[in-house]
């Protein structure tokens, strides 16, 4: 099977990756942490175009402003949500948009999470390769508290041309 015939079918994607994130309060520095994810892609439009449905699971550090010792004040954050992607199906350069909903907690409160997703892979091989990933988001709560904030990627990605 040449390469080329890889773009033409369905694949299953995972990656991870470093991350580093923004809320819209002066009162936190820019966090730290990580996100991982699975996708199941299939092409569609004569093999074209790509689409996608996936989980990506993510974890952020937020330090208190102005204090450089770790304490209560920090914000954690972890969630996961259910992304939706689309794009051109490349064999080796394949950006994606798309968007994501799902669940978050930072601290002690429960979030809705959704926004748009913006990413890109560069591929080696059919198998393996790196990924850029630009989400902003919105947090909302019951109370009607929310956030908004910026979270950006970068990390490795492999997949199984193909399957």
């Amino acid at each position: 099977m040449s390469l080329s015939s890889f773009a033409a079918k369905g694949q299953m994607r995972a990656g991870v990756g470093y991350q580093g994130a923004m809320l819209d309060s002066p009162d936190y520095r820019p966090g730290i942490g990580l996100n991982g994810y699975v996708a199941s892609e299939a092409p569609f439009l004569g093999a074209a175009a790509s689409a996608g449905l996936g989980l990506r699971a993510d974890y952020q550090h937020y330090r208190l402003e102005g204090n450089d010792q770790i304490d209560q004040a920090n914000l954690n954050q972890g969630g996961i949500s259910l992304t939706g992607m689309i794009g051109p199906n490349a064999l080796f350069f394949q950006p994606r948009v798309g968007g994501h909903v799902g669940y978050t907690r930072l601290e002690d409160r429960n979030f809705a999470e959704f926004g748009p997703d913006v990413s890109a892979s560069f591929k080696f091989t059919p198998q393996l390769g790196i990924h850029a990933l630009v989400t902003p988001t919105w947090l909302a709560d019951e109370n009607e508290t929310d956030f908004h904030g910026t979270k950006m990627g970068l990390g490795v990605t492999w997949s199984t041309p193909g399957a």
